[in-house]
């Protein structure tokens, strides 16, 4: 009876041991798939990290350079516009210059009698150039806004454009005046007024300044803000504070040294580029995941 039992007792001992050696094995398995999944993961991080560091000294040094190197920028906006824009100043404009503003104002329209026509302007649209409006203010907004929605509703049976720019022929813009503009799908407008604000009720805000040669470059160097500078095609004599477009003035501004002319987006963009503070987060953030892979 006891050499059975102890036959038995070897047979238990043996499975436990077996069972044991198992369990051990399968768990140094998933110890070790555990420990190849933390190290990729660790080792990903670190890559990240190592990119983001690059980045973060890129953009330093990009700064510095920017600091002493800065040119100011400034958008040309076109109005009063006639067919001579297209065959007279846009030839000698894109020599410089890939897209500027060309504004439609007093409820004209592309194709309508002595104004731009319509192929010419679709064609500068398609080329990159963009495309604002003005309407006249009237005292009660509610008409303001119908007023708009119909010449855009006008506009857009004439030619392929959806216009995001508006222009205020005087002054400025005001946060109720914006927040109609914004309903209506525009995202900057065009003012006179006086400011170094670059937005105005969620709208993008650039300033205009008349075109005459050198004060026009002196008032974009003076402005820290987004800036344009208006050229008139054609412009009522009486209207004195109004400068004509000539081809040699428009030369000599175009080759300015001290100031460089852009499409609306590029001037925008100067102000939406993601700053290396977003950078110091994320690698905060890696930190603290490899503190917690690593303990």
């Amino acid at each position: 009876m006891r050499k059975v039992l102890g036959f038995i007792g070897c047979i238990v001992l043996a499975g436990s041991l077996f069972a044991l050696d198992y369990w051990q094995g399968h768990n140094n398995k998933l110890t070790s798939e555990q420990l190849k999944q933390d190290n990729a993961e660790i080792q990903q991080l670190l890559n990240e990290k190592s990119q983001l560091e690059k980045k973060l000294e890129e953009t330093a040094q990009q700064e510095t350079t920017q600091e002493t190197q800065e040119i100011s920028g400034a958008v040309l906006c076109f109005h009063s516009l006639d067919e001579s824009f297209y065959t007279e100043i846009y030839p000698v404009v894109k020599e410089k210059v890939d897209s500027g503003i060309l504004i439609l104002e007093d409820g004209k329209l592309p194709g309508d009698n002595d104004y731009i026509s319509a192929q010419a302007f679709s064609e500068l649209i398609e080329d990159g150039w963009d495309c604002a409006v003005s309407i006249e203010r009237t005292a009660d907004a509610s008409q303001w806004q119908t007023n708009i929605k119909n010449y855009l509703n006008a506009l857009s049976a004439r030619v392929s454009a959806k216009p995001t720019v508006y222009y205020f022929p005087s002054g400025g813009c005001s946060e109720s005046d914006a927040q109609i503009l914004k309903s209506l799908g525009f995202e900057t407008v065009l003012c006179h007024e006086e400011t170094t604000e670059k937005t105005i009720g969620g709208l993008n805000l650039v300033q205009l300044y008349g075109y005459n040669d050198s004060a026009a470059v002196n008032n974009v160097l003076a402005n820290p803000g987004n800036c344009g500078l208006e050229i008139w095609v054609n412009w009522d004599n009486s209207i004195r504070t109004r400068v004509r477009y000539t081809e040699t003035a428009l030369q000599r501004l175009l080759n300015s040294s001290t100031i460089t002319f852009k499409g609306l987006e590029e001037l925008l963009d100067e102000d939406q580029v993601v700053t290396s503070q977003t950078v110091e987060e994320r690698l905060t953030e890696i930190d603290q995941l490899l503190d917690d892979l690593y303990h």
